[in-house]
């Protein structure tokens, strides 16, 4: 099984993107190879380490999309069409950290944030727009409301993908806001066909996510002790956070160019 990523540059270099890939080096040594499908980060290694870049433009033509694509449905629909990329992968994100050992079949636990029919009100912004107009639209056609967007690593198949594209097609657009958010309208649609079983992620109590606003070290400490998932936005990734992942994930990872120069200089000065 491989891991996705896609990846836009982030303002601090790419740095999240080295503490993500060192937790999946260190707690999830059964992924195969790791897919960067979108920028290019320098500090990445060659393909003879177990990852590999695909910039947009590899696939993007096939609809004669513009890039760099944004639109995350999109990205899950060009991404399932890659020969680069496992039938079953886990999907992550550069501000998805793993805390903890992930098994295959854990992984593999279909997880979701709540079920949108019970919630009252709506809110407002981009992003809880895009929700709730992904919510009325798959309802609307007979899909299950629930949202998937628990910023956290999920297992996908390139069938679901490709399946919830065929039906779902004329929803989608190139505006990274408008059309159906990628998570929730695929695996409602996945889970109509598939009636795999369901974790409810706050019920696990498995996930420590920051948002809006950068936590002290001491909260972090204190929230991520036992949890299996770390995340976080922008907003929260301030002083303290950069911190704790450093102290966790203190040493490159073999996804990281400055390993492979630390591991030839450690031959070159053998016997």
């Amino acid at each position: 099984m491989d891991a996705l990523y896609f990846l836009k540059h982030s303002q601090l270099d790419d740095v999240e993107l080295r503490y993500s890939l060192r937790s999946i080096e260190r707690h999830l040594p059964w992924i195969r190879r790791v897919i960067i499908f979108g920028d290019r980060p320098d500090f990445l290694a060659g393909s003879e380490s177990g990852v590999i870049h695909v910039p947009h433009r590899a696939i993007a033509w096939i609809g004669n999309y513009r890039t760099p694509v944004s639109n995350f449905f999109l990205l899950f629909y060009l991404s399932a069409l890659l020969p680069e990329v496992s039938d079953e992968y886990v999907f992550f994100s550069d501000d998805f950290v793993l805390l903890e050992d992930l098994s295959p079949e854990r992984a593999r636990q279909m997880r979701y944030l709540e079920d949108l029919s019970q919630i009252g009100i709506r809110g407002r912004g981009l992003w809880k727009e895009g929700l709730w107009r992904t919510y009325d639209t798959l309802t609307r056609l007979g899909f299950g409301g629930l949202n998937f967007e628990t910023h956290v690593p999920t297992v996908y198949h390139k069938r679901w993908v490709l399946d919830a594209f065929k039906d779902l097609r004329d929803y989608v657009t190139e505006d990274r806001w408008y059309g159906l958010t990628g998570p929730t309208a695929i695996l409602n649609h996945a889970h109509k066909m598939q009636n795999f079983p369901l974790v409810n992620i706050r019920q696990e109590n498995s996930r420590a996510g920051f948002y809006g606003q950068p936590p002290a070290h001491r909260e972090i400490v204190e929230r991520t002790n036992g949890r299996l998932f770390l995340s976080y936005d922008d907003e929260a990734f301030g002083a303290d956070l950069p911190g704790f992942l450093r102290d966790r994930f203190p040493e490159p990872c073999r996804y990281e160019r400055e390993y492979a120069m630390k591991f030839d200089n450690f031959v070159s000065i053998l016997p």
